[in-house]
Formats: structure tokens, C-alpha cells, sequence
């Protein structure tokens, strides 16, 4: 029987170290790209797949040391793609340091789940957070409707719901200058630039929701709205985030061109991963949720919520927008 078995601990490295490899390719294939999500899960899978082959077979040929440096390898290049975020790591964003003068600017990002009906608790995390901005992505008609009493807490808005898990509505305790709805590289795919007067300056918020890579959307264009809004940013000199539901981890190739092309900062690193989906399946858990600043933010605190319904977590960044 442990004879029969051993052939699959070599097709489970060939897979090991395909998933391992295949995300560090700039492909728009979805089915190559989709393995980039879960590096912990397979990094987890590798020690404990090594672990069992160790104890049931041993190292006594050349193929299992060839075997255990395939698994050591997938393991090396999945663990690194995680290490920059692990906490004692080299931070991008400085720490707000008490009393530091500024103005606080705190953002709850949720993508709600179009098809969520647990209004209330998405209501309850609103009220915990009481952020200064709320954005909210997979928000149709329903969903407007039931979050209107936001609207005698928030006095500014830019609601934008929609159909097909693309609406987009944000909330702001800041007064709104300007506001521009965009279709920056599909027609059904929205984001919202928005101006807001923070501390005597204008700050300018990028709300996103990039679609997901899946067969069913097509990808030729899928990182074009993040290199737009990068290119736009280095044409730029105010104060700016760019937030929302990525649908990519931080690790990802695409995420990390956008963020150097727009020298930007990532207050993740060196502070944690912060998993924000997976909350109705935390075995399948990565973070998607994101806020990337200019470097004239520091950061005051990230946390995750507790669970509203969405597959989603809610995710709440305090921020400090230092004086010009």
C-alpha cells in the first residue's frame, strides 16, 4: 500500500512547486494567476505533505532528496512572497506616534456581498468603526436603500449603486470637492476619484473594485485600471489612497508594479497579512482588501472586524495625514 502511495508525493511536488512558480509570470491567463492567492495555504501543505513522506518513507534514494528539495523550493519561493508582511519586517508606512501632529482620517472598507442580506450586522460594524469614510463595494439598489440612515451621519456622499456586484457607495464625514465616476478599462467595471477637503487640504481617494481573474470576465484588460490610476498619480502632488476590494493580494506581481510605478506605501508590511476574505471560509483566507497612501500618511492602527455576512471582512485603517 506505501508503495502505491509514493507516486502521488511526486505529483504533489510537481504541483508544490507549478503553484509556487507560475504567479511570478506577468500572464493575464486566469488560470495560472489565480494561484498567487494562497501562499500560506501552501506553504502549509508542503511541511505537512514533507512531514508525512519524511516519517513514511525516509530519505534513502535520489529521487526522495530530489523530491524534498521540489517541496523545499515551493516552500522557499511561496514563504518569501509572505515574509516582507510578517511582523519585525521593514515597514513602508511610519507609525503615527502619539500626540503627532496631523489630521486623523480613518476609512472602513467593506465589500458587502451583493447577495448578503444581514443588513444589520454590516449596520453594527459601521457603527464600530465610526470611520470618517466608509466605501462599500457589491452594493446594488437594496443595498442603497437599506444603508440610507448612514446618510444623517454622513453629510457627504457619492453613491453609485449598481447591479451585478459593481456598486460602489461611499460615505464621508469630510466635505466632498469634486467627485468623478470612471470606466478606466472595462464598460461595466466602475471606480470613483474623489476629492475630499481633510485638515486645509485636498486629499484625493481612488475607490476601486478591479474584477477578479475568472473565466467568466475577460482578462486582456484586467491591470489596466491599476496602472492608469498609477500614471495618474505620478502626475500628481496631493495627498492620495487608493482603496478597496483589489480582488489580488499584495503580493502579486501586478500589485506591486502598480504600487512602484505610483510610489506608493503599503501599511501591511511589516505589520501583518490582515486576511480580509474567507470569512465564511477561513481554510480558503487571503488578503484582498487594501488602502495604498502617498507617502504623507502615517499609520495609526489596521484591524480586522468581526464577520457581517459578506465573504468579506470589514477592514478599518486609522490614518494620520501629516501637515504640509
Amino acid at each position: 500500500m506505501l508503495a502505491l502511495l509514493k507516486p502521488a508525493f511526486y505529483l504533489l511536488g510537481a504541483l508544490g512547486l507549478f503553484a509556487a512558480v507560475v504567479p511570478k509570470f506577468k500572464t493575464e491567463i486566469w488560470w495560472l494567476r489565480v494561484w498567487v492567492y494562497g501562499r500560506q495555504q501552501t506553504c502549509i501543505a508542503l511541511l505537512i505533505v514533507a512531514a508525512l513522506f519524511l516519517f513514511l518513507y525516509g530519505v534513502d534514494s535520489l529521487p526522495a532528496v530530489l523530491l524534498m528539495l521540489a517541496y523545499a523550493a515551493a516552500f522557499v519561493t511561496c514563504a518569501a512572497d509572505l515574509w516582507p508582511y510578517t511582523s519585525g519586517r521593514p515597514l513602508e508606512m511610519d507609525t503615527a506616534l502619539p500626540g503627532a501632529e496631523g489630521t486623523g482620517l480613518s476609512v472602513l472598507l467593506l465589500n458587502v456581498l451583493q447577495e448578503n442580506t444581514d443588513e444589520e450586522a454590516v449596520h453594527a460594524r459601521i457603527r464600530e468603526a465610526d470611520a470618517d469614510v466608509v466605501f462599500l463595494s457589491e452594493t446594488n439598489a437594496r443595498w442603497r436603500s437599506a444603508l440610507r440612515p448612514l446618510e444623517d451621519t454622513y453629510p457627504h456622499t457619492s453613491l453609485l449603486p449598481k447591479e451585478e456586484h459593481n456598486g460602489l457607495l461611499v460615505y464621508s464625514r469630510f466635505p466632498i470637492a469634486r467627485v468623478q465616476e470612471r470606466y478606466l478599462c472595462q464598460s461595466h467595471v466602475p471606480s470613483l476619484t474623489i476629492d475630499i477637503e481633510a485638515g486645509g487640504r485636498e486629499v484625493r481617494l481612488y475607490c476601486i473594485h478591479p474584477r477578479p481573474p475568472r473565466p467568466r470576465d475577460a482578462t486582456e484588460h484586467l491591470d489596466d485600471e491599476l496602472m492608469i490610476v498609477a500614471e495618474e498619480l505620478r502626475q500628481q502632488e496631493r495627498p492620495a489612497l487608493v482603496m478597496g476590494d483589489f480582488n489580488e493580494v499584495g503580493w502579486s506581481w501586478m500589485v506591486r508594479q502598480f504600487k512602484d510605478h505610483a510610489h506608493l506605501c503599503d501599511p501591511k508590511r511589516g505589520r501583518g497579512l490582515y486576511n480580509s476574505f474567507g470569512a465564511q471560509n477561513p481554510l480558503l483566507a487571503w488578503p484582498l482588501d487594501h488602502i495604498f497612501a502617498t507617502d504623507d500618511f502615517d499609520i495609526k492602527q489596521i484591524r480586522r472586524l468581526k464577520p457581517c455576512g459578506s465573504d468579506h471582512y470589514p477592514m478599518l485603517y486609522r490614518l494620520l495625514l501629516r501637515p504640509a
